[in-house]
């Protein structure tokens, strides 16, 4: 037997309202966090620089990617990078080259105390 569209309706509202809610779930810059600059690793010498440890940025799931942007996910991505440099003491993030996955953004990066 099939079930009427009023019954399945509703259904679908919840569904799709839990979906959209698990996808404001972008990382936000803390405030101490405006003085972490970034760099990618074709820019400055970080010889004069004292490594703080290594970082993961990531944002993005199989289960949101299509309802935030690119660029908002580069954004979480980045400002997670920003906030556990500044956890961790370190005034730069050093960004590598971007893995490229299907339903996320992730950076791998050294945080540095530079002068």
């Amino acid at each position: 037997m099939m079930k009427s569209p009023q019954s399945v309706y509703p259904k679908l509202a919840v569904a799709f309202a839990m979906m959209t809610s698990l996808s404001a779930c972008i990382t936000l810059p803390n405030t101490q966090t405006e003085e972490v600059s970034v760099l990618w690793s074709e820019q400055g010498n970080m010889d004069v620089c004292e490594l703080k440890g290594t970082l993961i940025g990531s944002q993005g799931h199989w289960y949101d990617y299509l309802f935030i942007s690119n660029k908002d996910l580069t954004q979480g991505a980045i400002n997670q990078l920003r906030n556990e440099a500044s956890d961790m003491g370190a005034n730069t993030v050093f960004l590598y080259k971007p893995k490229t996955f299907a339903t996320s953004v992730t950076f791998l990066a050294n945080a540095y105390v530079c002068p």
